[in-house]
């Protein structure tokens, strides 16, 4: 069978090693007599900084995110280049599942990542990366008590003067620390055949919204959307635990929420399954910004048939705030719905499945209220400007709480069971799908508004841009997800429209973790310590190695601007007024110069790498 073969008898000790041996002897007894003549000039001067020492380390990004593959080739670049063959970067790609497990269990040290909007509000920005506790900034081990109290102030502010004024001070504070390096925000950049039409571009969509969708008979098929996209399988199908844009397509077209965007706004927001949007005018906001009262729509049907009512809605925040999953989307409904809400973690369950929730069903029952079968009340903790806008993310999806109770309700088989089915009152429902290969979804024909008119959307996964590129040139498919870099390519091609240059949300960046699980790394790829970006000098060498206008003009092909922060520009709370991080080598070696090895940490002497050497042989 094949396999490994049969162990050669030892027969003595190689020439190769003998002459190993020999010259390490000779170098030893050098070393010894070049000490005993120079006393301390003898010595190997030992380095003390991580730019002397240098360092391996691994930055990793989604496979088939060409544009972050590049990023990541970039600080590889600048970082090797301040102490060649000390410093050793590799980059790594991670299928995106595996990536977000990555990430959630604090695997890599580095990672080029992307946030796109929850909601049209600076708070969506600062509480997850900034606020201890929060879903990126509990992932790096990042806390200041400091600027949580900042964040708490700002985001209650009722004053819009204020209010700017506070993020503005922690921008500025922000810049200072270097938590993550900002790279890039992009406009908008969607590839479609010409016979698309519909199509209005939303920052806050997790890619397509297909019931605003239609074909021209110039399509061979007017009736089935074909999309094709790059690999990566969504996280979950529960409103209550996916955070990422994959599964996030699927829920905006599948699921639907109180209220939703007005075309192409981000801030005009309409009534969906609620009757009216509330405000203090129509009596639907109390005064003093607690108190939020929905009129919910009668005659609207899950797909099933089963009628939605007001328990549906109560029911569906119930079990996203029990569950309480940290890397999940309900931290911005637990924040003002919860009160101390960061006390509390996760549920657990028991060996039968019985859910153990930290946030029972009384402080749910106190948040939120069925006022009768069309009315639900939100009590806020805080006021809280933002919590409309809040409502309109998938985290905020209405489901069946009839179909979630037929398959385990509020116990682990019921949470498991969601994570793979759909049951909600959109244009579209979900039909077959396959890892690694597709999603489908099909046509509503029991929706409440007028059917789509669209019957049939496949989403594909195809990994090479090639092949991509090639399908919508074909008319095999109807849109496509293709690189920035290829935009001199789409122009000329014919049939085929690029929809650009309307200012996204979306912001790219460079996460540092500072604490790196270090379980079952490898130290040939990954030798630093835990805490290595707990450094502010590491943090800003790196920032100052990243190229970030090749990286914007060549890979984004100019459709993209360096942010100074998290808060994107065009939205409230942004201010010019913060820097911006140049690349700068020379700044880079003198905060890596400046970043110290922790105590007890020193460089291989020449005879540790001498006795290393000859370990690597084998008798």
């Amino acid at each position: 069978m094949e396999g490994s073969a049969p162990a050669a008898k030892k027969r003595g000790m190689s020439k190769k090693l003998l002459a190993v041996i020999v010259v390490a002897v000779l170098l030893i007894a050098a070393i010894a007599a070049a000490v005993l003549v120079l006393g301390n000039q003898g010595k190997s001067e030992q380095a003390d900084n991580w730019l002397d020492k240098g360092f391996n380390l691994e930055i990793f990004y989604n496979s088939g995110n060409t544009a972050r593959q590049t990023a990541c080739e970039l600080i590889k670049s600048g970082l090797e280049s301040l102490n060649p063959g000390k410093i050793k970067i590799t980059v790594t790609p991670l299928e995106w599942s595996n990536y977000l497990e990555y990430r959630k269990t604090g695997k890599m040290a580095a990672m080029f990542l992307g946030w796109a909007p929850d909601y049209a509000d600076p708070d969506d920005y600062l509480q997850p990366f900034y606020l201890s506790g929060g879903t990126y900034a509990s992932m790096i081990g990042y806390n200041n008590a400091t600027l949580d109290a900042m964040i708490a102030a700002a985001a209650a502010e009722l004053d819009d003067t204020q209010r700017a004024a506070l993020y503005k001070e922690i921008s500025m504070d922000m810049y200072e620390e270097c938590i993550y390096v900002w790279t890039a925000q992009a406009n908008n950049f969607a590839a479609q055949r010409n016979w698309v039409e519909g199509y209005a571009y939303n920052p806050m969509y997790s890619n397509l919204y297909y019931y605003s969708l239609s074909k021209t008979e110039a399509a061979a098929d007017t009736t089935t959307f074909r999309y094709a996209s790059i690999d990566g399988n969504a996280e979950s199908f529960d409103p209550v635990v996916d955070y990422e844009t994959v599964g996030g397509e699927l829920l905006q077209n599948v699921y639907e929420t109180l209220v939703w965007y007005n075309g192409t706004s981000s801030s005009d927001l309409i009534p969906m399954l609620a009757t009216e949007v509330p405000t203090i005018e129509n009596g639907g906001i109390s005064a003093d910004g607690l108190t939020y009262t929905f009129n919910i729509r009668s005659g609207v049907e899950f797909s099933d048939g089963t009628p939605m009512t007001a328990e549906d809605v109560k029911y569906s925040f119930d079990r996203g705030l029990m569950y309480n999953d940290p890397h999940g989307p309900f931290w911005m409904y637990g924040q003002v719905l919860i009160p101390d809400y960061y006390n509390y973690g996760m549920a657990t369950f028991t060996d039968a499945g019985v859910m153990q929730p930290e946030i029972t069903q009384a402080m749910c029952d106190a948040a939120i209220w069925v006022v009768d079968s069309d009315t639900v009340q939100f009590n806020l903790t805080q006021p809280y400007p933002a919590f409309l806008s809040t409502l309109a993310f998938n985290a905020g999806s209405i489901v069946s709480k009839s179909y979630v109770e037929a398959d385990g309700g509020l116990s682990k088989n019921g949470y498991t069971f969601m994570s793979t089915h759909m049951m909600g009152t959109g244009p579209f429902v979900l039909g077959d799908f396959a890892t690694d290969a597709y999603y489908n979804l099909d046509r509503n024909d029991n929706y409440w508004r007028e059917p789509a008119a669209l019957a049939h959307v496949i989403i594909s996964q195809v990994p090479e841009v090639g092949t991509r590129i090639l399908q919508l040139q074909n008319g095999d498919v109807d849109a496509a997800a293709i690189p920035r870099d290829k935009k001199t390519t789409l122009e000329a091609m014919e049939g085929v429209v690029l929809r650009t240059g309307s200012p996204s949300f979306n912001v790219d960046f460079l996460g540092l973790n500072q604490k790196l699980n270090l379980t079952g790394a490898n130290p040939d790829l990954t030798n630093v310590p835990s805490d290595f970006f707990a450094d502010k000098n590491v943090r800003l060498a790196f920032a100052h190695a990243f190229k970030y206008s090749t990286y914007i003009e060549n890979t984004l092909q100019g459709t993209a601007l360096q942010p100074n922060g998290a808060i994107p520009k065009g939205m409230f709370g942004y201010s010019a007024d913060v820097p911006i991080y140049d690349y700068n080598l020379e700044k880079a070696k003198e905060y890596l110069k400046a970043a110290k090895l922790p105590a007890g940490t020193s460089s291989a002497s020449a005879l540790d790498e001498v006795v290393a050497a000859i370990a690597r042989f084998e008798l």
